[in-house]
């Protein structure tokens, strides 16, 4: 497989190869994906699910070439609720960020699974997910024992998002703000896009300021794409699902092969709280990338190369090859 290359997120080319296209969830609501191909027949296909606030552009910019190169198909997709997909809420509450149940994204990607991938699927199958998209692939794989997916690898998955204490704490104050009836209402800090989410230097994601600024170009040209904070509903609901998550017979239920990336200098997901999980998955390995932080694989080069050569050692493994 080739190494990776310095600065080969920033090649910016044009995504010419990209047909967009719709799928049509059961409840009627549009889930926006693209397929895109190797230069040569692929080998495997890999199904990309996005973090919080990215969209199909973003990842495929960030490891899409990267992927192609070593033989992948990609489908990637825009979740509900962000990107070019249907969003929750409309009007003046459009960019919040707002679902009341997680498993409303897990039919939404059973669905997908069923109508996309796998009529779409060549070769052998891979999912990766980073942070909220990492949280959604874990939880798709528990209760999906059956489907045939050769692996995953995940960044920074959304497990736990501080200690345990806090958790019970800010699930107690979530949970009493929905039963007020504020669950549409941005939680405490959140609110609509605006210019402090543009500065770099207090960003919890990357070292990186091109890498970093790849979404917030993207949102001053695309309007519609951009996400805002999170609602009341929403930090209740991912509370509830982590929950699920963390449970060690729900992740002793996969048993496929899971490779997880993280950075020491996470404190979105921080690394000592997501590794008390990790161990209870039956054929899960993890590394710490230190001095990284959220978003490793949007890092700078030097932590993204000692990233690629984990995560090559494990695709091979997967494909059974040595190329």
């Amino acid at each position: 497989m080739p190494h990776v290359k310095p600065q080969a997120l920033l090649r910016n080319q044009p995504l010419d190869n990209m047909t967009e296209q719709f799928h049509l969830l059961p409840d009627g609501k549009r889930m926006r994906y693209a397929i895109f191909n190797p230069e040569h027949p692929p080998r495997a296909t890999l199904v990309v699910a996005p973090g919080r606030r990215e969209f199909i552009e973003k990842k495929y910019i960030e490891i899409g070439h990267e992927f192609l190169e070593r033989g992948f198909r990609l489908i990637i997709f825009d979740r509900r609720g962000q990107g070019l997909s249907d969003r929750m809420l409309s009007g003046d509450k459009r960019q919040r960020d707002h679902i009341a149940d997680f498993n409303i994204f897990l039919n939404d990607f059973s669905s997908f699974y069923e109508k996309v991938i796998k009529p779409n699927r060549v070769g052998k199958l891979v999912f990766t997910g980073h942070s909220m998209g990492g949280h959604l692939i874990l939880r798709w794989l528990a209760e999906n024992a059956h489907e045939p997916v050769d692996g995953a690898f995940l960044t920074s998955p959304m497990m736990a998002l501080a200690s345990l204490p806090a958790h019970t704490i800010t699930y107690a104050i979530s949970w009493l703000e929905v039963k007020l009836g504020h669950g549409d209402s941005y939680a405490t800090t959140q609110h609509d896009y605006n210019e402090a989410d543009r500065e770099f230097v207090i960003n919890p994601l990357t070292h990186d300021e091109k890498r970093f600024s790849i979404i917030e170009n993207y949102f001053s040209q695309y309007p519609d794409m951009i996400v805002g904070g999170i609602t009341w509903d929403w930090l209740h609901a991912a509370l509830r699902s982590m929950h699920t998550l963390q449970r060690p017979s729900y992740l002793a239920a996969i048993k496929n092969p899971i490779l997880t990336l993280m950075g020491s200098k996470d404190h979105v997901t921080p690394p000592h709280e997501v590794t008390r999980y990790l161990g209870y998955l039956s054929a899960g390995t993890y590394h710490i990338i230190q001095g990284a932080m959220h978003d490793v694989l949007n890092e700078q080069d030097s932590y993204r190369c000692e990233a690629w050569s984990h995560l090559d050692s494990f695709l091979q493994t997967i494909m059974g090859d040595n190329n």
